[in-house]
């Protein structure tokens, strides 16, 4: 009877080692934000590098397949929300999916050209730092190595599940969100939010213009 109670106890040890061992495991292949967005960055450099879709009909196609490798890892929402602030709560729901749809459109343009500018040069991805306060969000620090120069594009992201999302682009110390909120607060001080969404669609047609030439 004691050799069996003994096997018992043998058995659960061995039981509970292995899901130790598996839960570990587990853990371990959980992505970190620096991991999601190497991929992400390295996915965008190398459709940009991609020689058959350097031909000019093929421009549009190009910007779709970065595009839609920005939509998985951006988080536009939580950008709009950030860069309206206490402007965001006073707009319907249908200004809010015309706010942000347009703000993307921006945000898109504004991060694919800097990266456009030093598609050829080598990125280092140097670090991640977890936020003290929430292990939920985290910045990712990456640099262009132009040259002798260090160009720093840092990234703030949160975790949704298993993903990580970027809620912030800082490029050369320059946040995108806080750059457009102080430029769309000085707007929306003279205009009302009509005027705002005005000039939000002028700017992308003439963005859109410019790549057409």
């Amino acid at each position: 009877m004691e050799m069996t109670n003994k096997k018992i106890r043998f058995s659960w040890t061995i039981v509970a080692a292995l899901v130790f061992i598996f839960s570990g495991q587990a853990l371990g292949a959980s992505v970190t934000p620096l991991e999601q967005m190497k991929g992400t960055v390295q996915g965008i450099l190398a459709i940009m590098q991609d020689k058959k879709l350097d031909a000019p009909e093929l421009r549009d196609e190009r910007r779709e397949k970065i595009m839609a490798l920005v939509n998985e890892r951006f988080d536009f929402t939580e950008m709009s929300k950030m860069t309206l602030g206490r402007a965001w709560k006073e707009r319907s729901d249908e200004e809010k999916n015309e706010f942000e749809r347009l703000f993307a459109d921006l945000l898109k343009n504004t991060y694919i050209g800097r990266i456009e500018a030093y598609s050829d040069e080598k990125v280092e991805y140097a670090k991640e730092i977890f936020s003290r306060n929430d292990p939920d969000r985290a910045r990712v620090y990456t640099n262009i190595l132009k040259n002798s120069h260090t160009i720093p594009i840092n990234y703030s992201l949160k975790r949704e599940g298993e993903e990580w999302f970027v809620y912030d682009v800082i490029i050369e110390g320059v946040s995108l969100v806080r750059n457009y909120r102080t430029e769309f607060g000085r707007i929306l001080s003279k205009e009302n939010f009509s005027g705002l969404v005005k000039r939000m669609r002028e700017k992308i047609a003439s963005n859109e213009a410019e790549r057409a030439e």
